[in-house]
């Protein structure tokens, strides 16, 4: 397939040249770009700022990657803001371009931002109402209220690797993520998060999942571990070198798996490869609640 970009995104990205790389693809910027000064225009004085997160800025990110961002803004938004920044997410999503369809944001206003809050609380799920933000959420179109992002994970890797897009430096605009609070966290996420995977394991019987699960739960027991948020990369390898000998060649499969572009959740998973997974996500557990 062809992909071809609206040269009028263009005029509203600012020439390439004349701009620091947001992200390792060129295109990739001009959508990231000319999406934050659409948003900021329909924001107008909500608008705080727009920041890369994730394996956009800890490092990683490949064409299986999620295009993570946050928008930061002054308030929640207003009846009249949800219907704006959703004209404008229909504007970008109908682009016919590989990026459109991974762009995953939430709106997170500043109140929230500074208000600590974290998805598990001795492990168990934290569904507070009050936890949930305006987010598009991977591939699709409609925005809703989820408590995807409205975690230290995401105030840590914001405030200390964030990538601005438009805005003022996170660290002015963020507080400190105390490391200790940043590792309970990820211990309680291990943990809950864990548990709810060796309950209901069938969701995830699909090939993208089974390889996402064990990059995923490799990162965070390392990041558990020196309590900072690391790539899927740097937690694999760490992973190979610091737990049992047994999961290197679990942990190398899932990383070859990852490098397919094509992976997919309607893919079926490998039988053998899947259970395993599911063992290494009950020995993290293990791990985290042993730490």
């Amino acid at each position: 397939m062809q992909f071809s970009f609206d040269p009028r995104l263009i005029d509203i990205a600012f020439k390439e040249e004349d701009r620091e790389r947001l992200t390792p693809y060129s295109e990739l910027d001009i959508v990231l770009r000319a999406l934050g000064q659409k948003i900021k225009e329909a924001l107008v004085d909500n608008f705080v700022g727009m920041y890369l997160q994730g394996s956009l800025a800890i490092g990683g990110f490949d064409l299986t990657s999620d295009v993570d961002f946050i928008v930061v803004t002054k308030d929640d938004l207003s009846e009249d803001q949800v219907n704006s920044v959703q004209a404008v997410h229909d504007q970008t999503y109908l682009q016919d371009n590989r990026w459109v369809r991974r762009l995953e944001y939430s709106f997170f206003p500043l109140k929230l931002i500074n208000s600590p809050s974290s998805p598990y609380e001795n492990g168990v799920a934290n569904t507070s109402e009050e936890r949930k933000l305006w987010y598009f959420d991977n591939g699709h179109q409609t925005i809703t209220r989820s408590d995807h992002c409205n975690t230290l994970v995401t105030r840590w890797t914001l405030r200390e690797m964030g990538v601005t897009v438009i805005g003022p430096d996170p660290q002015t605009v963020i507080d400190l993520v105390a490391a200790d609070s940043l590792k309970k966290e990820i211990k309680e996420t291990l943990i809950g998060w864990g548990q709810e995977i060796i309950e209901d394991p069938k969701p995830y019987e699909n090939r993208f999942y089974q390889a996402y699960l064990v990059l995923n739960f490799a990162r965070m027991l390392q990041d558990m571990c020196e309590r900072r948020i690391t790539s899927k990369l740097e937690g694999a390898s760490w992973a190979k070198e610091e737990s049992d000998p047994k999961w290197r060649e679990l942990i190398d499969y899932c990383w070859q798996e990852r490098q397919d572009p094509d992976i997919s959740v309607i893919q079926p998973a490998d039988p053998k490869m899947y259970r395993q997974s599911i063992e290494f996500v009950r020995y993290a557990v293990d791990q985290a609640r042993s730490y």
